[in-house]
């Protein structure tokens, strides 16, 4: 049974094929468990082959199954293993075969990962890029979705990547990487591309909440994928104090203008500066806010000494600032 050559474990009584001579024959020794590297399992891989050296290595290249999948065991099948060592032309009156109760036989592999892949695919959409004449970089090239990573066999690994349309004329684009090891075609991987250029933006340096004030820490400015960013996002730092979040932002979330808004500077109820100006003259005086406002709001102020009401506009924190000419409207 050729094609079950390992999955589990197989119960083998302890057998021996046909006695050998003392003076010409090999005994065949399989192991309780063996790591095989390639697509087929040599009886040199499972077992020690010790004896006449000439019959023995014709013995060890001998293939007695198919290697399960990387990662992955499967059972050595006994009844094909012997079928295999009666051939006439091993010489089977010469070979002593010993199996242990239990075989199990392993595929040795390695993990490529599906951001190397993204990268290959990647490498070579930047490279058609930058051959053009007249490009500017920087580039950023993000994969639509990242494939898994892959079990592939032990091996020298290379990736070959295709990309299908002109990356100068189209934002999203189609692409395989094939998978060698050892030189030899493992999988061949799709891809979906996005193609664009890096800008900077600013983003959250950490969790913020949207009722504390903003700090120099808060925020930072980073090189981020123009397909990936936002309208209305900021490219530089906003001046923080004056302004506020108009809700918390998560760690790396890029800042937009809809994100923030202007301070409140006057507090409703609060005791705030009032100057008032005119032709000549500049009177400062104390006032109480009618409610909160933010820098350039419009908000009425009652006038501790007078009495009266006046509109002014927020100038800074409590600071509220009356045109002479304004002075008694909105009353």
């Amino acid at each position: 049974m050729k094609g079950k050559a390992l999955i589990a474990l197989v119960t083998l009584a302890s057998s021996v094929l046909v006695p050998a001579t003392a003076s010409a024959g090999v005994t065949v020794r399989v192991a309780p468990e063996a790591t095989v590297q390639g697509n087929e399992i040599a009886l040199g891989d499972v077992a020690t082959v010790q004896g006449d050296e000439a019959l023995a290595r014709r013995l060890r290249k001998l293939v007695v199954g198919p290697a399960p999948l990387p990662g992955a065991s499967q059972r050595l099948d006994p009844g094909y293993l012997r079928l295999r060592l009666g051939e006439a032309q091993l010489e089977p009156s010469k070979v002593t075969l010993v199996i242990p109760d239990e075989v199990l036989v392993t595929r040795a592999f390695q993990v490529l990962t599906g951001a190397a892949m993204v990268e290959a695919a990647s490498r070579e959409v930047r490279q058609r890029l930058e051959a053009q004449p007249g490009a500017h970089g920087p580039w950023a090239v993000v994969a639509a979705s990242r494939p898994a990573d892959l079990r592939i066999p032990a091996g020298s690994v290379e990736l070959v990547a295709q990309v299908q349309g002109d990356p100068s004329t189209q934002s999203s684009l189609g692409a395989t990487v094939a998978i060698k090891v050892d030189g030899r075609p493992f999988q061949t991987v799709p891809l979906g591309l996005r193609v664009g250029r890096y800008q900077d933006v600013v983003v959250a340096a950490r969790p913020l909440d949207a009722r504390s004030p903003l700090t120099a820490g808060d925020l930072r400015v980073e090189p981020r994928p123009s397909i990936d960013v936002h309208e209305g996002a900021l490219s530089s730092l906003p001046d923080l104090s004056d302004v506020d979040l108009t809700r918390p932002m998560r760690e790396g979330e890029v800042l937009t203008a809809a994100l923030i808004r202007r301070r409140v500077l006057v507090k409703r109820g609060e005791l705030v500066t009032l100057l008032l100006e005119g032709p000549g003259f500049r009177i400062v005086a104390q006032g109480v806010a009618s409610s909160d406002a933010r820098r350039g709001d419009m908000v009425k102020v009652l006038n501790a000494t007078s009495k009266r009401e006046a509109v002014g506009k927020v100038d800074g924190p409590g600071v509220v600032r009356v045109l002479f000419a304004d002075l008694g409207k909105d009353r």
